[in-house]
């Protein structure tokens, strides 16, 4: 049973059962049971007269009289303040889509391998490093991006960052797109690439004769020293 609301004994509540948006008519049934009451559009108060249009459901609470639902208001939560004029709603950062053309740089990884093995053989120690780090750093993606989701303990990004660097970066790249794992982080991929770059130019250092020239140079510096 409905009790009166303090200082509107007459009012009752009950919840919009039709509504025609053409003719601005409809019906509230009331909660306490009963006939239904004719709802105009005339008759809505508050938020609903601003809208002028009630949804069919919604709660209200009225003053039933001859037959007729007046002063009808709603009994809806009141929706969040609007922002202030030129604001810019907020919104959450939605999780990047995966980036398939970085993948591309994987197969060019390998023919550049290629290119260097026909031309100074690397040691099979080169291939198996890289092998074993890219496809040990894919799966601790993988379980970081599960943990990331139940709230675990997360692998420290120092620590990828650094099996990138000694050979991992295939694995990084591939995990990072197959299970959408750090790909909002602008600063983080800056930091991918960086490793990407640095074991790059730290191969072609070690297994070219530009590099073993340096290093010579190196030796004999030392040496002298």
């Amino acid at each position: 049973m409905n009790k009166p609301r303090p200082g509107s004994s007459a009012q009752a509540l009950g919840r919009v059962s039709h509504w025609d948006a053409a003719k601005g008519l409809g019906f509230v049934q009331p909660d306490a049971g009963g006939e239904r009451l004719v709802l105009r559009r005339a008759d809505l108060a508050g938020r609903l007269k601003a809208r002028g249009n009630p949804d069919v459901g919604e709660p209200v609470r009225y003053t039933p009289r001859d037959g007729m639902a007046k002063g009808v208001h709603s009994q809806r939560a009141s929706p969040p303040a609007s922002a202030p004029p030129g604001a810019r709603p907020r919104a959450s950062r939605p999780a990047a889509a995966p980036n398939s053309a970085r993948l591309l740089v994987i197969p060019a990884f390998g023919l550049l391998l290629g290119a260097i093995h026909m031309s100074w053989p690397l040691p099979r120690l080169v291939t198996t490093l890289y092998g074993a780090l890219s496809t040990a750093l894919f799966i601790v993606y993988g379980m970081d991006k599960w943990a990331a989701k139940r709230g675990r303990a997360r692998v420290a990004e120092s620590s990828l960052h650094l099996i990138a660097l000694l050979g991992g970066w295939p694995g990084a790249l591939l995990g990072q797109q197959v299970f959408r794992h750090k790909t909002a982080k602008p600063a983080f991929l800056r930091w991918t690439w960086a490793m990407v770059a640095l074991n790059l130019l730290a191969l072609v250092w070690i297994v070219t004769p530009a590099g073993w020239q340096a290093i010579a140079v190196l030796r004999r510096l030392v040496a002298g020293g």
